[in-house]
């Protein structure tokens, strides 16, 4: 058996040696320049939530910050309650104010809406058209027609009651009916 030793130069295992550091060198050189760039990106991001004083640690800036979490959180909480709050007032204010509207509404039907002249001469001694017949009815057609007849002597007002578009106890002239009935139509 015959062994081969592999017999080397001195100087190029010295010099193999050397390339070997320098490639070593060279890598841990790059390596290093590549953690300085990384760790200069973390200080950065780190500014934005530690504090600038110095002095201040984070765990005290740490319960600082839930501190006042916590205060904004009751703050929201109260601005939430009074909110609703709110609200119920305007919710029960709305259904006081429809109530009202309902009850003025219902009010107004029994009010005057229907109005209607009629001008007419009954007399050829008199000039124009001086006497009149008004029908002043609500939603329902009730109300009063008034009459109102002009002549040289002397001025008649006659005021008789409607109900349901007819008067019960008198009968209509008729342009106290025509008065009526352009009121009904309304």
């Amino acid at each position: 058996m015959d062994s081969y030793i592999l017999e080397l130069d001195p100087q190029l295992y010295s010099s193999l040696a050397i390339s070997i550091f320098a490639c070593l060198f060279v890598i841990q050189f790059i390596f290093i320049i590549c953690l300085i760039v990384s760790l200069s990106k973390v200080k950065k991001r780190l500014k934005k939530f530690l504090p600038s004083d110095k002095n201040m640690d984070i765990e005290n800036m740490l319960v600082t910050y839930n501190k006042n979490v916590k205060e904004v959180l009751l703050k929201e909480q109260e601005i939430l309650d009074k909110i609703e709050n709110n609200r119920q007032s305007l919710s029960n204010d709305i259904e006081s104010t429809n109530k009202l509207i309902y009850l003025t509404n219902e009010k107004l039907k029994n009010a005057v809406q229907k109005v209607s002249i009629v001008r007419y001469n009954p007399f050829d001694e008199v000039g124009g058209d001086l006497c009149y017949a008004i029908a002043l009815l609500d939603e329902y057609n009730n109300g009063i027609v008034i009459n109102s007849i002009y002549s040289r002597e002397a001025c008649y007002s006659y005021a008789k009651e409607i109900i349901n578009g007819e008067s019960p106890k008198h009968k209509l002239a008729k342009e106290e009916i025509e008065a009526l009935n352009i009121a009904m139509n309304k």
